[in-house]
């Protein structure tokens, strides 16, 4: 069920603070911290990290086995159990394996959830099944925010950033403006947070709109406002349907919360 999710997930939010590293300590910064993010590789089933150095190599992490992995083009060059080991295990061997000194790799800096890991306790070796569970998640996400926002020329590429764990595109409606004054829409998929103990999709408009303004949305979405505007359909909500209808559940209830944000934002 999608609310026993959360212990895999914490985990696997932690392992991907290590994904991360690489592109964090060795690529050059940009101001968005896309030389951070982590995209989803379908034809592998992998969550990876930027390419880096001559041959761009990237750091991948496989959900189900709970491995780190380096890979090269499509093929995986080494790989490593994070099962029974610390972040800062984790760290050393890829930075051994992609930098070549282990003081060259660092993780990202952001706050995380309170968790064992954090404090440097060792990986677990339990939840496989959730693991499994949280990358079909993953997968079924990036394609259907791909379907998404696939027809918007504003939309940025779909990537997984490490500070919250989630999937997400930004359609830019302002081009060139100041990110804070910009308008935008972001459509996008968390494994659960402090808002929701499962997997949820969300659109957020930006600026966010007053509640009284919110319009009726179909597909099922609802508005969340507590602390963040947007909305919102439940894993809950996706897996209450037959399987056979569930990626047009999901694509109904994004494309009417985008239009939904559209009309909110005026464009």
């Amino acid at each position: 069920m999608p609310g026993q999710l959360s212990g895999a997930r914490l985990e696997l939010h932690f392992a991907a603070q290590l994904v991360s590293a690489p592109g964090t300590s060795l690529l050059t910064p940009e101001a968005d911290y896309g030389h951070s993010n982590l995209g989803w590789d379908p034809a592998l089933g992998v969550l990876a990290g930027r390419g880096v150095g001559k041959a761009s190599l990237r750091a991948a992490l496989v959900f189900e086995s709970l491995e780190l992995a380096v890979l090269e083009g499509g093929l995986e060059r080494a790989s490593h159990s994070l099962v029974g080991s610390t972040m800062q295990e984790g760290l050393a061997w890829l930075a051994k394996r992609l930098a070549n000194d282990p003081g060259r790799l660092a993780l990202p800096v952001h706050d995380m959830p309170e968790h064992p890991i954090g404090a440097g306790a060792s990986f677990s070796e339990a939840s496989a099944d959730a693991r499994t569970e949280l990358a079909a998640w993953f997968a079924n996400a990036t394609w259907a925010i791909q379907a998404a926002v696939a027809e918007d020329l504003r939309a940025s590429s779909v990537r997984c950033w490490p500070h919250h764990f989630d999937v997400a595109s930004l359609i830019t409606l302002d081009e060139g403006a100041n990110a804070e004054e910009a308008r935008s829409i972001g459509v996008g998929f968390s494994p659960g947070d402090g808002s929701y103990d499962q997997p949820y999709f969300y659109v957020t408009p930006w600026p966010y709109p007053s509640d009284d303004a919110l319009p009726a949305l179909s597909g099922g979405a609802n508005w969340h406002t507590e602390g963040w505007t947007g909305a919102v359909l439940s894993a809950e909500q996706v897996i209450s349907k037959p399987a056979s209808r569930q990626p047009a559940v999901v694509l109904d209830a994004l494309g009417s919360a985008i239009t939904a944000c559209r009309s909110l934002l005026r464009n």
